[in-house]
């Protein structure tokens, strides 16, 4: 072999070895952005239990009681996250806890894909009694709406954090078992009137978040 033809092979050498970093550079870079993404959506979910007095499917509080409040929300909805961690437990204390008033969780399921299954999943939690505690856990997993935080294996991962029975759970989400109720949860909310989230029924009176507390008032006033 000439001198020129053993440099141009070690020059082929040479690239061949530049083009396998380069791959594998590519390669680690792709599995560090994939577990940056898929981490926070496999990771133990641990929410401190809020006390829902009552509660039976979703809804919470007497079953007698006058006041009958209905919130439509949806699970990607940033504002609804906000109203469950920070108004909510108000509501609760001052309203559910002492038989005032009853209040049901209407899944307004319009943001997209995400929030209609993210919606079926939490009534697949519902039919084993943990409606309450998968609702405050996809609220604590908002990561923006429809950027793939709401995965199936986001969902799964929940139910074992509550000690679902998985095989039920997972057929449950897997067969869509509660499609046509999320579908008619939104029709039912259309009907309403809401176009939005989140928003309130209080009687036949429809509130937003700021003006919920007052209604609730007025309607125990009139009752």
């Amino acid at each position: 072999m000439s001198r020129k033809q053993e440099l141009k092979a070690l020059r082929a050498a040479d690239r061949r070895k530049q083009n396998k970093i380069t791959l594998g550079i590519i390669a680690l870079g792709a599995l560090l952005i994939a577990g940056v993404l898929i981490w926070p959506s496999i990771q133990r979910k641990v929410v401190k239990p809020v006390p829902r007095p009552n509660a039976e499917f979703t809804s919470m509080g007497n079953k007698d009681a006058k006041v009958k409040v209905e919130e439509f929300s949806d699970f990607q909805c940033p504002f609804c996250s906000q109203f469950a961690k920070k108004q909510e437990p108000g509501i609760v204390k001052k309203y559910v806890e002492t038989g005032k008033i009853q209040l049901t969780f209407v899944p307004f399921s319009f943001l997209g894909p995400e929030s209609v299954k993210a919606a079926e999943a939490a009534y697949c939690a519902a039919d084993q009694g943990k409606f309450w505690e998968y609702h405050d856990l996809l609220f604590d997993s908002q990561h923006g709406e429809n950027q793939g935080a709401f995965t199936r294996t986001l969902f799964v991962q929940l139910a074992k954090d509550l000690s679902l029975d998985s095989t039920q759970f997972n057929d449950c989400v897997d067969k869509s078992t509660h499609a046509q109720k999320v579908t008619d949860d939104l029709r039912y909310g259309q009907e309403k009137g809401v176009n939005g989230t989140p928003y309130f029924m209080v009687n036949d009176k429809l509130v937003d978040s700021s003006q919920l507390e007052a209604a609730i008032e007025e309607a125990l006033a009139a009752n």
